[in-house]
């Protein structure tokens, strides 16, 4: 081998000192980067309705105030109708990112609950994680608008309320048993497609336990005025329904408590403890009542009752069942949508199933049951649906059914058969002969006045014949008669006919003379006491000296 061939082996093996630089410059930058991503977590993007306070770089994502992850961009979504922020998070956060994880952005608010967030105007808005307890993973998520009122691990029982009425109650009302406050009001949505408000509600523990199947809600309102039997009913609510509203629930009372719950459940949210207890019965029986008359008074939720024990409720009126033209002529009868409700009647009868009811009712409409409305109070005309026997009603069609549902016969109420009779009476007297009947009248009084001046006459008359001196002394001259004829028949020997034939007649005519006298007497006082009965003074009566 040459000298020029072994000169050039050695160059070729050899490494050129100034590749030692890069070589150092890249194994820092390696070690720099692992370094930098050793604490590195995953990278999740958070939605947000407004980027108000986010800063790339400095906002912290914090979970109980202590730092799990930072905004590192902050940028609008694909359709500008958000912002999104890319949050960099710590190493060993996966087991916090789930499909229940809640995420809010922490600043200053101002609501019912007070005010929140002030911490923030030093150090600046942050965001805030509530980890989750689902198994699916997720790593995108859409900021709550308003932060949650209940802590995820708060232990206790989330409820869904419907309401098809106003009820205003917003998010942090809060939820009372009997006085006392027991959970919030965490969401409040109105449903468009279902014409209806649902509200979510937390009950903590353990007063979850007093929610049962047969549990009624409603809402307690800071002052209820209501008019019942009794009067009117003023009560005044808790300071917090003062402030705003809040729901109230228990069961009704004479309502069995009911088995706990099992799963979810939702409840209806009434707007009184009245209508919670009276129409919170979700079991009867419909019946269409066809009624004759006006039902101006009569509304929906008002009580069906029998002797004056509520069984029912109307449920519709007028019920429209959208007839056609070959149908009954319309609005002959006016149809009204009532619901038997035989729980209602729990401790009053031996059975309150539904299916024994819809076979023993129709035998009761055979015996002469029957519904009419009444007036449970004239001053408001509010009206309610009445139920009760009449033995002499006309037989029905027990079988009868309007718009699908049976029918419960009806009767007249009392008001409309009154005004009937009424009717019926007018009618009767439009149709006496009154004309001829007054000309009769008026001739019989004519003759009544003659005849009492002809009466009159009489009297005067025989007032003169009394007043006459000769008539007032005959008891005298009777007297003085019959002492004369006492001294003829002393000259008569005893004992003869002559002599008991004087002295009978004696004895008759002084008997005469008693009687004759007091009736002389009346005459004088009275002179047409012949004519009219005479004037009785009553007996006088004992009394004290005075």
């Amino acid at each position: 081998m040459t000298e020029n061939s072994t000169t050039r082996v050695r160059k070729t093996a050899g490494i050129s000192p100034v590749w030692i630089v890069p070589l150092l410059a890249l194994l820092v930058a390696l070690w720099m980067v692992w370094q930098d991503t050793r604490g590195a977590g995953p990278t999740i993007t958070i939605e947000v309705a407004d980027a108000e306070g986010l800063e790339a770089g400095k906002t912290q994502v914090r979970v109980r105030n202590v730092d799990v992850g930072q905004v590192t961009e902050v940028r609008l979504s694909d359709d500008f109708s958000s912002a999104v922020a890319e949050v960099a998070m710590n190493e060993g956060t996966e087991r916090m990112l789930n499909a229940d994880t809640r995420i809010w952005v922490v600043k200053p608010r101002i609501g019912r609950q007070g005010v929140s967030g002030l911490g923030t105007l030093l150090s600046g808005a942050y965001i805030r994680l509530q980890p989750g307890d689902s198994k699916d993973q997720q790593f995108h998520f859409k900021a709550l608008e308003q932060p949650p009122v209940t802590p995820q691990e708060t232990p206790g029982r989330r409820l869904t309320l419907t309401s098809e009425g106003q009820t205003s109650v917003t998010v942090g009302d809060s939820v009372q048993y009997q006085g006392f406050t027991v959970g919030q009001v965490e969401q409040a949505e109105f449903l468009v497609d279902e014409r209806e408000t649902r509200y979510q509600i937390f009950v903590k523990a353990p007063y979850d336990e007093l929610v049962t199947q047969n549990t009624r809600f409603w809402l307690q309102r800071g002052v209820s005025i209501q008019w019942n039997s009794q009067g009117l009913d003023l009560a005044l609510g808790s300071l917090e329904s003062l402030l705003g509203a809040s729901v109230t629930f228990g069961v009704p009372e004479g309502q069995p408590r009911g088995d706990k719950l099992t799963g979810e459940q939702n409840f209806e949210l009434f707007e009184s403890l009245e209508e919670a207890k009276q129409q919170g019965y979700i079991h009867g029986i419909d019946y269409v009542v066809l009624l004759n008359e006006s039902v101006s008074g009569l509304d929906k939720g008002a009580p069906v009752q029998f002797k004056g024990v509520r069984v029912g409720t109307v449920r519709e009126v007028p019920l429209r069942w959208f007839p056609d033209e070959s149908e009954e002529a319309p609005l002959k009868r006016i149809p009204i949508l009532i619901r038997f409700e035989p729980e209602r009647l729990r401790g009053l009868v031996a059975n309150t199933d539904i299916e024994s009811w819809k076979d023993r009712l129709p035998d009761l409409f055979e015996q002469g049951l029957r519904a009419n409305i009444r007036a449970s109070n004239l001053l408001t005309n509010t009206l309610f649906v009445d139920v009760r026997f009449y033995p002499n009603a006309q037989q029905a069609d027990v079988a009868e059914t309007f718009a699908g549902h049976p029918v419960m016969p009806a009767m007249a109420s009392d008001f409309t058969r009154l005004e009937e009779k009424l009717t019926e009476l007018m009618d009767k007297f439009n149709a006496l002969p009154l004309e001829q009947g007054l000309s009769d009248f008026s001739g019989a009084m004519q003759s009544v006045d003659e005849t009492a001046q002809k009466l009159e006459s009489v009297s005067d008359s025989l007032t003169r014949i009394v007043e006459q001196p000769q008539v007032q002394q005959l008891p005298e001259l009777l007297q003085q008669n019959l002492i004369q004829l006492k001294e003829l028949t002393g000259s008569v020997s005893e004992g003869s006919p002559t002599r008991q034939q004087f002295n009978q007649t004696l004895n008759e005519i002084e008997q005469l003379s008693r009687e004759l006298k007091p009736v002389i007497e009346l005459l004088q006082e009275q002179p047409n006491s012949l004519i009219f009965s005479p004037s009785v003074e009553p007996d006088p009566e004992p009394k004290a000296y005075e």
